[in-house]
């Protein structure tokens, strides 16, 4: 599916969301989200907020490299409140706020009044990737912080809601994926210590490194 973004903007920087729409052969539309930020989330925000019950979506995240939290945020609740029924798909990786976007809705799917999803992240249809990390606040295009890295105790509890967002979603994947019923985190053989590999991906998140989810596809 290699379309054109739905929302663009006209030269005097008004949002246009009219251009390039495609329609699937399902009958939804196409909603290609490239970024996580005000100038490619807002368009969609208003597409969801004005669209008829029943009208059906599919948000695109193909090479999505993730951006903004708040911006992330803003969509969650928007996909919360429309009465659209919008699927969620990956096309070769999401990074950043764009995996949290997915996996929040492979987690806490919103159903429907007969039993089917309305909000879902769906399997992509290919082998696709997912990688996840803790919020990060950049300087430059070559630096980037994390929550600890604040002197100011006021900036830390500013942004702490973000983390705490990021941190419960995060482990609730990994008891998931069943973090909790590994009978060790570690054990040894032959002189070697091994850990379990959700072990190795929670102490990575936990180091505020990046963590690598692999998504098979449903034809792979």
């Amino acid at each position: 599916m290699d379309v054109g973004l739905v929302a663009n903007t006209t030269n005097d920087g008004v949002f246009d969301t009219s251009a390039s729409v495609v329609t699937l052969a399902d009958g939804r539309e196409l909603l290609e989200l490239c970024s996580i930020a005000e100038l490619t989330v807002a368009p969609i925000i208003e597409i969801l907020r004005d669209a008829e019950p029943g009208k059906k979506y599919r948000i695109y995240l193909r090479a999505n490299l993730g951006g903004n939290v708040k911006q992330m945020i803003n969509l969650i609740e928007a996909l919360g409140r429309t009465d659209a029924d919008v699927e969620i798909a990956i096309g070769r990786f999401a990074m950043s706020a764009a995996a949290t976007l997915w996996l929040w809705f492979a987690l806490d799917p919103i159903i429907g009044d007969e039993g089917e999803g309305r909000v879902v992240s769906v399997d992509p249809l290919k082998p696709a990737v997912l990688m996840y990390h803790r919020p990060r606040w950049p300087r430059g295009d070559e630096y980037y912080c994390f929550i600890d890295d604040f002197e100011d105790e006021t900036v830390k509890e500013s942004v702490r809601s973000q983390v705490d967002l990021f941190d419960e979603l995060f482990y609730r994947f990994l008891d998931h994926q069943g973090i909790s019923k590994v009978h060790a985190a570690t054990i040894s053989h032959n002189g070697a210590h091994y850990t379990h590999h959700l072990h190795h991906m929670k102490n990575t998140y936990d180091s505020n490194k990046d963590c690598i989810i692999t998504l098979e596809g449903v034809q792979s």
